[in-house]
């Protein structure tokens, strides 16, 4: 999907409603929980990477105030525990992350762990942070760390392109030629403080840690729409790679929010009309009676896969229509 093209009805199974039940659930009070990424630990049980921030700094703090935790459990979906914090703010250094982590991811490659990340620096105001997120990478011989964090970027900006003003959202797979292909968000230079448009590219490295090497054009596009994707998860299966992404604009046989499934026999070229509707912003609720509600969310976002033999496991961060903590929740099964 490197040109614009119109997208079309999907050719993949979809429905009307897709609500995610709401009963494995992962929150910490006091804190606002997004971006899950579950590894299984050597010997037994899983671990759970996550952003967190404290809820006293308010929703909108994720962009200068999260942090990198660490959780643990008996399943995939939990239930999980903090462990540890593994990235936080430093305050007073210079680094180009030195304020704030989020957008986590983690995986294993050639006998190591890597967590991938969005990082920032800025003034204290929210536009300025956002518009100096950068993508990094830390490495470790165990989930269990200690990770060591690059000293730059392994995605930048770049002048006179597409994602020339900020990047973020980075997601990895490996590839059928022993490559690793990065798919990310970036936005263009334009009128501030937002920019132009919400892009998405790619790019291949050598070694899980890059250098990567961009594609230079853009894919998931609709013509004529500023924003129209986010949050992409990136995986291989076999010869066959999928992605995850969140309709920001409502695609034809789809609805505005909703998490798309994409499929690509390259990927590199995503065809637009080969999509299913995995979930829509709605949390299924069962209770003791037999009864079942389906709420609406404000958000459902941060789609991410859990792969292992006996099956899957689909995660998603969540905000629902108040001022309580977001919170992760899991939807075990296969996609």
């Amino acid at each position: 999907m490197h040109s614009e093209a119109t997208l079309s009805a999907p050719q993949l199974s979809s429905g009307a409603i897709q609500p995610i039940d709401a009963t494995h659930r992962f929150g910490e009070p006091g804190w606002h929980v997004w971006c899950g990424s579950v590894q299984a630990l050597p010997g037994g049980g899983y671990t759970l990477f996550y952003s967190r921030w404290p809820v006293t700094f308010g929703f909108d703090a994720w962009v200068d105030r999260s942090e990198i935790a660490r959780a643990e459990g008996p399943a995939p979906w939990g239930p999980f525990t903090y462990v540890e914090t593994v990235f936080t703010r430093e305050e007073g250094s210079p680094a180009w992350d030195a304020h704030n982590f989020h957008n986590v991811t983690v995986r294993a490659y050639e006998g190591r762990f890597y967590l991938y990340y969005t990082g920032n620096y800025g003034n204290g105001d929210w536009w300025d942070h956002r518009n100096h997120q950068r993508i990094g990478v830390a490495s470790a011989d165990s989930l269990r760390g200690p990770w060591k964090r690059l000293p730059r970027p392994i995605i930048d900006t770049s002048p006179e392109s597409w994602d020339s003003l900020c990047v973020a959202n980075p997601s990895i797979s490996d590839t059928t030629d022993g490559r690793y292909l990065m798919v990310y968000k970036g936005v263009t230079d334009g009128p501030r403080p937002f920019g132009s448009r919400v892009l998405h590219g790619m790019a291949y490295a050598q070694k899980p840690d890059g250098p990567f090497s961009k594609t230079g054009e853009p894919c998931f596009q609709i013509p004529g729409v500023k924003f129209a994707f986010e949050d992409p998860f990136l995986w291989r299966e076999g010869a066959r790679y999928r992605c995850l992404m969140k309709d920001m604009n409502g695609v034809p046989g789809s609805r505005k929010c909703a998490t798309l499934l994409f499929e690509s026999e390259d990927g590199i070229n995503w065809p637009p009309d080969r999509f299913r509707v995995v979930a829509t912003p709605h949390l299924l609720h069962r209770v003791a009676d037999g009864t079942t509600t389906i709420e609406e969310v404000e958000r459902l976002e941060r789609p991410s896969y859990f792969r292992e033999t006996a099956g899957g496991c689909l995660s998603f961060a969540v905000k629902l229509l108040n001022d309580s903590p977001s919170f992760l929740v899991f939807k075990p099964g296969a996609l």
